[in-house]
């Protein structure tokens, strides 16, 4: 059950996931390289022809992420905090941009900058990720349940062998690639549970808790007892 509050969250969830990944890959399709070379990072440096695009991108996904953990703390409790942090750690991989070519440790000599944004970046799909495999084991509604499950099975082999090409082999195809791939389940699972959220049930009068009910009957009563 979710309330209108909820789905409301969850419908700019949706709607900001969708909007975000276009503005990022409408950023990324003007740089020299072709789309499926370089980190995406780099749609975000100063020499980009349109880094402030990128940025708001990734904004927006940041905040789907954030607001995702609100439409959820009901739900799923313990995703809230884990989804919130996420959106903080995108927001400041918004705000510090990596320079060009988002050299990475420990192939290239980085920056503070570069290491900022990467490790922003890192924490805020890591926790993505970890988010995801919560609501797949613990979720009370078995539609959040399962799609997560889904997705879950998709996303992790992919960051793992992501985390592995970062560590072994550096910048290259491989792992301008298999960035863009692994990101797409994450990013798939934000919308597609903004939607479900939106089509869950409202919680009805009998949904009540019975405490909350009892207690309620009892202010009642002694508000009764008052007057009279």
């Amino acid at each position: 059950m979710t309330s209108d509050r909820s789905r409301q969250a969850a419908a700019i969830v949706a709607i900001g996931a969708v909007v975000g990944t276009a503005a990022v890959v409408y950023a990324l399709g003007v740089l020299p390289e072709p789309w499926t070379r370089g980190y995406i990072s780099e749609g975000g440096v100063a020499t980009s022809p349109r880094d402030g695009l990128y940025r708001l991108g990734i904004l927006a996904l940041a905040g789907s992420l954030a607001l995702l953990g609100v439409a959820l703390r009901r739900l799923v409790p313990f995703v809230f905090a884990m989804l919130v942090t996420a959106g903080v750690f995108g927001g400041v991989s918004s705000a510090v941009s990596c320079t060009p070519g988002c050299p990475l440790p420990p192939y290239e000599p980085s920056t503070p900058t570069d290491l900022v944004h990467a490790g922003a970046s890192v924490v805020a799909v890591g926790l993505a990720v970890l988010a995801m495999g919560v609501v797949a084991l613990i979720s009370l509604q078995s539609v959040l349940r399962t799609s997560a499950r889904w997705f879950f099975a998709v996303t992790l082999p992919l960051a793992l062998v992501l985390v592995y090409g970062l560590l072994a082999i550096g910048r290259g195809t491989f792992t301008s690639v298999l960035e863009r791939v692994a990101l797409v389940p994450v990013v798939a699972w934000v919308v597609v549970t903004g939607v479900l959220l939106c089509r869950l049930p409202a919680p009805s009068r009998a949904d009540t808790p019975r405490w909350t009910a009892d207690s309620r009957a009892g202010r009642d009563v002694q508000d009764r007892a008052t007057a009279g």
